[in-house]
């Protein structure tokens, strides 16, 4: 079946890059794993093998069929049909998979970000430019609103770069894995107002963090959780930008 431009579809189809994928998800019997975008099955098939209780989530009409006709009588399998940026996760928690439509990739990971308690593990194929940005340490240019959101309640870590060639139409670009994994412990922080202030530190990166955040944050608060007014943001780490957030929301109560 042809790919759908629109709907970003890349179709996997190079066996090596499939069966390495696995090993990164490594299913287990009973676990809960959510699919997202399985395609044609190419990396579903190998899970449900394992009797890992899968949750197959496909917008596309025209796949719905194949993947009934390949899994639907399989006992472990449950196709939904629907958009996965709807997805509400409950009775989890789950680990979740998928080559994501580059198109969705940003939102959904938020949108999973907003529902990680019903979350262990994540392992995502995204645009390699992406996922450097979701793994990107303090200090480094591809620091950003990404990676300070996704590693404020996960351990992120990146795997394989996968060539355009593997795929069926061949992207423009490479591919790369992502493995985030739930830390035990997470900071206590507002989530909606952690985004709010590090959408706004990241709005001009070429300017310091007091005048990107000189409408919200005094040089004070900056100085209180051992910020310099004068850093760029991309130099500030997560705990910086949890504890200014907390010190921010608690001088509004």
């Amino acid at each position: 079946m042809k790919a759908k431009k629109h709907l970003g579809q890349n179709f996997l189809h190079d066996e090596g890059v499939i069966n390495n994928i696995v090993k990164i998800i490594r299913p287990k019997v009973g676990e809960k794993i959510i699919e997202i975008g399985p395609g044609h099955g190419a990396i579903t098939q190998y899970i449900q093998a394992s009797e890992a209780d899968l949750h197959l989530i496909e917008l596309d009409n025209d796949l719905i069929p194949v993947l009934t006709e390949k899994f639907g009588a399989a006992a472990n399998v449950q196709i939904h049909h629907m958009d996965a940026l709807q997805l509400k996760l409950t009775q989890g928690p789950y680990k979740v998979v998928g080559n994501l439509p580059y198109n969705i990739s940003t939102p959904l990971l938020i949108n999973m970000l907003y529902q990680s308690s019903q979350i262990n593990n994540m392992v995502f194929m995204l645009q390699k430019e992406v996922v450097q940005r979701i793994c990107a340490a303090p200090g480094e240019k591809n620091f950003g609103r990404l990676s300070v959101m996704l590693q404020h309640q996960f351990d992120c870590s990146a795997h394989l770069v996968i060539k355009p060639e593997a795929f069926n139409p061949p992207p423009k670009i490479d591919s790369q894995i992502v493995q985030l994994t739930r830390k035990e412990e997470v900071t206590k922080v507002s989530l909606p107002a952690l985004e709010a202030l590090v959408k706004q530190a990241f709005q001009q990166r070429r300017k310091t963090i007091r005048n990107n955040l000189k409408k919200q944050v005094t040089v004070t608060q900056l100085e209180a959780v051992g910020i310099d007014p004068s850093q760029r943001p991309e130099t500030i780490t997560v705990a910086q930008f949890e504890a200014l957030t907390n010190v921010i929301e608690a001088e509004k109560s």
